[in-house]
């Protein structure tokens, strides 16, 4: 028999202490997300190398019985890994390790006086069921907070429900000239809608579905014009460009590549938006591939694989970053060798029109701004904010703000002819900044940088002064004039937003797919009215065109007539 003081567990007690603090800061949405990603992908790795130290030199056990329970760590550790559903491979790691090292000090700690043999079966049956676990169920990615999106693994998952692409419906193909809402964020990249003189009351005038379709996994948002609606989403092996009719939701036609993206967190899927111009699509895939497609038939005019055109190094997450086109040219992120970061091709050709060098990770897209009187494209990168020329890809100005954190995810948001406000990195907070020209040359320069509004891959907007946005998962305004914070209420998760301008309102699409309408107020915090959309985690943006919301996630869209007694154009045009 051993003594009850013949093995030493109160190490192992502080290591398994650890873990949970590491997986505790995991959850905590006020750390920015990338330091909340290390937490989760890292607390286990040095944990584990802290719980064999204790095992091999402090445990007190026989040496037997040490590498046994380490033989069994591994092979277990392993067995789950091949055995499990793909998804979960990762969680054999984040969650199994963990799991196994508590497995292993219960064992050992009920098995204290039992014969070495006799608490080894119990470590190693703790350790069985410890990793069995896993292989009950499937991970389908995480949300904002980092918490796992688990089901069992023999339900069927939504890709396998949805299978396949989708038939075009028989709707005649109609181009017009209008374009309403072009691409990301809208025609600015900023996320206001204009119309809507009378604010919305959905209390007594709830806005009225007009239709709701199933759709594949991704996070691009839609682009709209004439009448159609583009987006982008995982459909099995392929990853599509979609068109749907934006009256009747219908799909008029779908171009297909066949590749696909996954990763632990977000899930499967295309992260961009197109953007629509002068009758093509543009489109970057999650795995780089930027497409140029004839808007009214989907056919394909020119792609480029940026990984192999440009040696670009596919991002973590994806690539993420939404086509720009301006003067004649598609602007996306790369991050290739060389001058190869920031690549601009012809429209209509495809052929190089024009680079800059950046690399790293980066999730935002470039936007185009008038500053000082001067059309710009503004990036930003791990060095800071660039303007660019987007005629010849000449370099106006670069400014790293003081407390620049790394590459932001979301847009910066413009204030006046010279000031804009740009994120300073993930969770890292916000920064104003003035461009001015004058005697030939510019000057930038910070007016206040503030943590007040922190956002992470949740965009803000601006209206009449006040910032509005998602300080990190809960909702809040800041005074543009100062930085400082006005309120900080609404918890929405990871949501995304549009302003409605002429009625001062914003509409919140929640992380869980509630829609909640806001009074725009600097003074307090006012929801209005909030319903339930849609089913599942939603981190799309929502879009308004002639008079409708539209929001997608990862499983549907749906589309809603916002004006109280009123239909779409393109509603009345079909009869409906």
């Amino acid at each position: 028999m051993q003594s009850s003081q013949a093995v030493r567990l109160w190490p192992a007690w502080v290591i398994l202490a650890l873990q949970a603090v590491a997986m505790i800061l995991t959850i905590t949405p006020s750390i920015n997300n990338a330091t909340r990603f290390y937490f989760m992908m890292l607390g286990p790795v040095m944990c584990l190398l802290l719980f064999l130290i204790w095992l091999f030199f402090a445990s007190r056990i026989p040496l037997k019985e040490r590498l046994l329970t380490f033989a069994g760590l591994v092979v277990l550790g392993l067995a789950a890994g091949f055995a499990a559903d793909p998804s979960v491979r990762i969680a054999v790691w984040i969650y199994g390790i963990p799991l196994a090292m508590l497995a292993i000090t219960v064992g050992l700690f009920i098995g204290r006086e039992a014969s070495s043999g006799r608490r080894l079966s119990f470590v190693l049956a703790g350790t069985t069921i410890a990793f069995g676990l896993l292989n009950l169920v499937r991970l389908g990615g995480f949300t904002g907070d980092y918490l796992p999106e688990m089901t069992w693994r023999w339900a069927s998952s939504y890709e396998e429900v949805l299978t396949g692409v989708a038939e075009p419906g028989d709707r005649p193909a109609t181009i017009t000239a209008t374009t309403d809402w072009p691409g990301f964020r809208g025609p600015e990249r900023d996320g206001k809608a204009p119309g809507f003189d009378t604010p919305l009351d959905w209390k007594t005038s709830p806005p009225q579905e007009a239709w709701r379709i199933s759709i594949g996994p991704g996070w691009s948002s839609f682009a709209h014009a004439s009448g159609r609606l583009y987006t982008q989403e995982q459909r099995g092996e392929s990853e599509v460009v979609s068109c749907y009719d934006a009256a009747s939701g219908e799909t008029i036609w779908q171009h297909v590549s066949p590749v696909r993206f996954n990763e632990v967190v977000a899930g499967p899927g295309p992260r961009a938006t197109p953007t629509v111009d002068d009758g093509r699509v543009f489109a970057l895939g999650a795995t780089g591939l930027l497409s140029a497609l004839d808007a009214e038939t989907g056919r394909q005019l020119w792609q480029h694989d940026l990984v192999a055109k440009v040696e670009a190094m596919p991002p973590v997450w994806g690539f993420s970053g939404s086509p720009l086109v301006a003067s004649g040219a598609v602007i996306v992120y790369a991050g290739g060798k060389g001058d190869h970061g920031l690549v601009a091709y012809a429209v209509a050709t495809g052929e190089p029109a024009w680079q800059i060098a950046s690399n790293g990770m980066n999730f935002s897209s470039a936007q185009l701004m008038r500053l000082a009187g001067q059309e710009l494209v503004l990036f930003a990168d791990g060095t800071g904010v660039t303007a660019i020329d987007p005629a010849n890809g000449d370099v106006a100005w670069r400014f790293k703000p003081s407390e620049w954190g790394g590459p932001p995810i979301v847009q910066a948001q413009q204030l006046s002819p010279d000031e804009l406000v740009v994120s300073l990195g993930d969770g890292a907070g916000v920064a104003r900044l003035e461009a001015t020209w004058a005697g030939g040359a510019w000057k930038v320069r910070e007016l206040w940088s503030s943590r007040g509004l922190k956002p992470s891959f949740n965009d803000f907007v601006y209206h009449n002064g006040f910032l509005y946005g998602f300080d990190q998962n809960i909702f809040a305004c800041v005074d543009a004039a100062t930085g400082e914070r006005r309120w900080k209420r609404g918890r929405y998760g990871f949501g995304q937003q549009v302003l409605l301008t002429a009625s001062s309102q914003i509409i919140v699409i929640t992380e869980k797919g509630e829609l909640v309408l806001l009074d725009a107020n600097p003074d307090e915090h006012t929801e209005l009215a909030r319903l339930p959309m849609l089913e599942g985690k939603t981190w799309n943006h929502p879009i308004v065109a002639e008079q409708r919301l539209i929001v997608r996630n990862g499983r549907e869209a749906v589309s809603l007539e916002l004006a109280p007694g009123a239909s779409s154009v393109a509603a009345l045009e079909s009869g409906r």
